[in-house]
């Protein structure tokens, strides 16, 4: 079992780009350094490919945890 602490959560389930990224970042802005946002989707390209590119342009860090079925969780640790 995984464990961790969000200081915020998004639920993106039912969304496709470009609204999962600017939900993401919208999220992201109110946030300090080292805080969590734990993203929940249901588009796999969203989690496993859009999130992560995002992340590591901006320096990020990132981690994809697939939950049942066909969704992920995406927690992303903001860094200034």
């Amino acid at each position: 079992m995984v464990s961790w602490h969000a200081d915020k959560r998004i639920d993106i389930r039912g969304l496709v780009c470009p609204y999962t990224l600017i939900r993401t970042k919208d999220a992201l802005k109110g946030m300090g350094d080292g805080q969590v946002l734990e993203v929940q989707c249901d588009h796999e390209p969203v989690a496993r490919t859009t999130i992560p590119a995002f992340c590591r342009q901006k320096g990020y860090s990132c981690q994809v945890i697939e939950a049942e079925g066909k969704e992920w969780r995406v927690l992303i640790t903001r860094k200034d």
